[in-house]
């Protein structure tokens, strides 16, 4: 199961217009979700914080969902933690993040 949400948060975070990540977000997000998403990505590109790695800790996994702490880092050294619910669903991982816990993540990096 590790290895999947990686990926997840691979896709979520990796280039591209948030647009095309929808897959990887519970209920996908909405356009001015996605405006503010795409340029908040710009500007930490701009900074140089990508990529990001990610490392997982505490998961717990439940019927068609799992939890666990999940620290990004950036390219910078700079990480921030935050506890990440994932849902199973229609991704191409079969996991996708809760809306919630992807917009908090992101914010936090």
């Amino acid at each position: 199961m590790e290895q999947p949400v990686v990926q997840t948060l691979n896709g979520l975070a990796g280039p591209g217009a948030f647009a095309g990540k929808a897959a990887y977000i519970q209920g996908g997000l909405g356009r001015f979700e996605t405006s503010a998403a795409d340029r908040a990505y710009r500007n930490a590109a701009a900074k140089g914080q990508f990529p990001l790695t990610f490392a997982l800790t505490d998961i717990d996994e439940g019927e068609g969902f799992a939890t666990a702490n999940v620290t990004a880092t950036a390219a910078t050294g700079s990480s921030a933690s935050q506890p990440v619910t994932f849902v199973a669903g229609p991704s191409p991982t079969g996991w996708q993040i809760s809306k919630d816990s992807a917009l908090a993540l992101l914010s936090a990096v």
